[in-house]
């Protein structure tokens, strides 16, 4: 029954791994759930390069700031009448973002590991937190690792949005767009349409994906 997932990232200490975006924006597209990749901590680092990427790729993306209050309007308009679950990796602001939207949350928040760099578990269980009639938001617990699960290596490729658009002129039907000739996709790649870092992240996931089944 959710309507959305919330990925929350940042720039700043701690680091989000794009790998990890990929992965959740899979996850979520694999259950019928939009993505919104929100870009934590802008007042520290903007992550410019990886709102550009995301934007690109037709998924939802903002910057946003717990701290000073950017871009907290644009995402309390976006979880209005929808049920919408925060995810992210440990310390990247979850629960800060939760109390910024709305004051009456007081959820505990914790610091961050100076030896680490990355977060504390602060929050230790999904709660639901309703906020007005149809507008729920769900908070779930950090995490340094999350696999991908109940997906087929050759689905994988129906949850890059990106992909999507090139691949009715790939020259055969059912391309990976790995190994095949004429695939439209990378060619778009080729032509600096698609990012990179997506296409290599897709490459790792599928290669994830095809040693789980082999096992």
């Amino acid at each position: 029954n959710m309507d959305q997932m919330i990925v929350i990232a940042s720039q700043a200490i701690p680091v989000t791994d794009p790998f990890l975006i990929d992965r959740v924006a899979a996850i979520a597209e694999l259950k019928d759930c939009e993505p919104v990749v929100v870009l934590n901590k802008c007042d520290l680092n903007p992550a410019e390069e990886l709102f550009q990427r995301y934007q690109a790729t037709g998924i939802r993306t903002m910057q946003v700031s717990a701290e000073t209050g950017e871009g907290l309007e644009e995402l309390a308009a976006c979880l209005h009448g929808k049920v919408s679950v925060f995810t992210g990796n440990s310390g990247v602001g979850k629960s800060s973002l939760l109390n910024a939207l709305d004051e009456r949350f007081q959820i505990e928040t914790g610091e961050i590991s100076k030896k680490l760099k990355r977060g504390k578990h602060t929050t230790r269980h999904s709660q639901v937190i309703p906020v007005e009639k149809n507008t729920f938001l769900v908070d779930t617990p950090g995490f340094s690792s999350l696999y991908l699960t109940d997906m087929k290596e050759e689905e994988l490729r129906d949850y890059f949005p990106e992909f999507v658009m090139y691949e009715p002129q790939c020259r055969f039907q059912g391309c990976m767009h790995i190994h095949e000739p004429g695939c439209a996709v990378k060619k778009a790649l080729s032509e600096g349409k698609i990012s990179q870092q997506r296409y290599d992240n897709y490459l790792a996931l599928y290669e994830e994906l095809k040693e789980k089944r082999r096992y």
